[in-house]
Parts: C-alpha cells; structure tokens; sequence
C-alpha cells in the first residue's frame, strides 16, 4: 500500500483538509489503493477536463500506479513531431471511415496485428472520458485519428460497478489500461496489481456511498 501522506489544508477557512498526494478530502482520499507497477510499454492519458473533475474517475489512480505514464489534461493538444510508434487503445467505428483520409506521417506507422504491435517499441495512448467527450477528443485533434488502433480482445465484463456505462463494451480507463497492456505484453502477472487497486478502489467508492462523509467532509462529485 502507499505511505500515507501528510493533510493539506482546503475549502473555505482552511476546512475540508485535503490529502497531499490525490488532492481529495480525507473522507474520500485513495492513496491506500495504489498499487506500483512498472509497466513495459509506456502509457499517456489524454483526459477530458470535465473527467478529471469527476470524483470516481479512475485514470489518476492508475497514473500513481504505473512508471511510466504521463497525463496530460485538456480538449486540444499539440501534435507530436512524429507520430512514429503511437497506438490509440480505442476501437474502429463506423462513423470514422467516413472522414478524409489522415495526411501522410513524417514516419513509418507501426501496425497492429491479431492485438500485437509490430516494428519500433510504441507508446498507448489512452482517451480518458465518457464515450461522447472521447469522440469529440478524438475529432478535436486529428492527428489522433492518423494513428493505428488497438482494441481489446475479449474483454472480461467490467468491474465498474460505481458508474453506468452506455455500451456493455466500455470500460473504465483502468480497466482499459489494464487489459490493454497485459495484451501487448504478454504478462498478466506485471499487470496484476492494477485490478487489486480497482478493486480497492471500487470498494471505497461503494463504501462512502453507503456512509456519506459529514457536511464540509464530502468530495466533488
């Protein structure tokens, strides 16, 4: 389990102190969940700004858990110098082979086959939102678009049980992550603790809706 870490003060007059680490009131602070894993293949989350906002989002968990990750928050980013290396974890849709074609890439694409990648080491790419604020991601930046797509390969069903989804298919970025992963490596047992933290996770977010916190101790939503 994480170290705890010391209170920080928050809210109006110093009240509703804040955890130092996750920046969530103490009521509902998930440090103890963070599991550490060094993760192979390099990870970047894309987050929408309303998603990290939201209180039982699971990308910042997961960005505490791996080495190598990097989340960026926004609705538009810059396009890299080369996109040499980059897969999407997000599935085909019918609505993408209707838009023009990407225009070619300073280098050559790594291609995805029977879910494994081939050619130069890649980094995931991850979209982090409800499935709209995803969508509307993907179209606001498009050189996301140009990129080869992962999709998962059978996915168990979903442990998410603290927020609906709208598609049986969809699943936490977490989970996402997690199963994705495992898929281009090849090694469920590095990956492991990431469901112990979902897991725990879920379990703190089932338990502080059983149990609200007192008024001034309550988290965003």
């Amino acid at each position: 389990m994480a170290a705890p870490t010391p209170p920080a003060s928050g809210g109006p007059g110093g009240r509703r102190p804040l955890c130092g680490a996750c920046a969530r009131p103490l009521a509902g602070c998930w440090c103890a969940c963070v599991r550490k894993v060094q993760n192979a293949t390099p990870l970047l989350i894309l987050q929408d700004p309303d998603e990290s906002r939201q209180a039982k989002g699971t990308a910042a968990l997961l960005a505490r858990c791996l080495s190598r990750v990097e989340l960026r928050v926004g609705e538009r980013f810059d396009p890299p110098a080369s996109t040499a290396g980059l897969v999407l974890l997000y599935p085909q849709t019918a609505g993408d082979v209707a838009r023009p074609a990407p225009a070619p890439q300073p280098a050559p694409m790594p291609t995805a086959t029977d879910g494994r990648i081939s050619e130069a080491p890649i980094t995931l790419i991850v979209l982090d939102g409800t499935w709209r604020r995803s969508r509307r991601l993907l179209y606001e930046n498009p050189w996301l678009r140009s990129l080869p797509r992962l999709a998962l390969d059978t996915p168990p069903p979903s442990r998410y049980a603290i927020r609906r989804a709208q598609a049986d298919s969809q699943r936490s970025t977490l989970e996402a992550c997690a199963l994705a992963l495992t898929q281009l490596d090849d090694d469920a047992a590095r990956y492991a603790p990431l469901w112990e933290a979902m897991d725990e996770f879920i379990a703190l977010q089932q338990a502080l809706a059983k149990h609200p916190p007192p008024p001034g101790q309550a988290g965003a939503r």
